[in-house]
């Protein structure tokens, strides 16, 4: 990917928590277009790293740019308006509201909706919210979660609530979308579809992907590169053959996953 734009770049990232160093100096980049992986054990220093992309967390020290442009002490909105949208290790759905006003709300927040003309009761606002209404269906029949859109949220199984994160995710239009474990608790099929479902919204929506995920395999089928963490230190980068076959992931990480196996 020699002649593609950088992305995102984060550059010498630490973050603290008091005497914790959660997330020590680490380097990171990604082309657009790219499908990234960051895997390590628990503890390493994976979702505090998203948390700092995102806005939830101020770094400590180090500089964090997405096409160019500075994110540290941007706020979670201003983020996502900058075309970075993701989803939660602990999944983060409104459980009282339909699967459908799920994915409807990051599209009410863009730009183009107006809040007053709502409020008024507008035509136009009418046209509006039945064009929202059929973009959002559009999300949740790629996600194949459109049979359910009038359920609420939290009565969905596990693996269709992780479903509709992503269905979120994606109305929110981004061009870089941050996975964090999204196969969790899925089983072995269900992971198999999760990784066609990724690969295929990676290809059609155009995406810069990262991914957090402690299923290896999803993340060895899926990704063109993988960092590695471990105790808050980057340990390596590389291709998914060069990551199997490295000795120090096999003992930090893979070599844990196999022993566990």
């Amino acid at each position: 990917m020699s002649n593609s734009k950088e992305a995102l770049n984060v550059s010498n990232l630490t973050i603290r928590f008091g005497g914790l160093c959660a997330v020590d100096n680490v380097s990171v980049h990604i082309d657009e277009g790219e499908f990234v992986g960051l895997i390590g054990p628990n503890g390493a220093g994976k979702t505090t790293f998203f948390n700092s992309i995102t806005g939830n967390l101020v770094p400590t020290e180090g500089t964090i740019t997405y096409k160019g442009k500075s994110l540290v002490k941007k706020g979670p909105d201003q983020i996502s308006h900058m075309g970075i949208s993701r989803t939660f290790q602990n999944i983060r759905i409104f459980p009282k509201m339909t699967v459908l006003e799920n994915v409807c709300l990051p599209l009410h927040s863009q730009p183009t909706y107006n809040i007053f003309a709502a409020f008024l009761g507008l035509p136009s606002t009418k046209r509006e919210d039945k064009r929202i209404k059929e973009e959002a269906m559009s999300f949740l029949e790629r996600l194949g979660i459109a049979e359910y859109q009038e359920y609420q949220a939290g009565t969905l199984a596990y693996g269709l609530q992780r479903r509709l994160e992503i269905a979120r995710a994606l109305a929110a239009h981004p061009t870089l979308l941050l996975l964090d474990e999204p196969a969790a608790g899925m089983n072995n099929d269900e992971c198999n579809e999760l990784v066609e479902l990724l690969r295929s919204i990676h290809r059609d929506y155009h995406l810069t992907v990262m991914l957090i995920e402690h299923h290896i395999d999803v993340v060895l089928n899926l990704c063109d590169r993988i960092y590695v963490l471990n105790l808050g230190k980057l340990l390596t980068e590389g291709t998914p053959s060069e990551i199997q076959s490295n000795p120090e992931v096999i003992r930090a990480y893979l070599g844990e996953r196999r022993k566990k196996a």
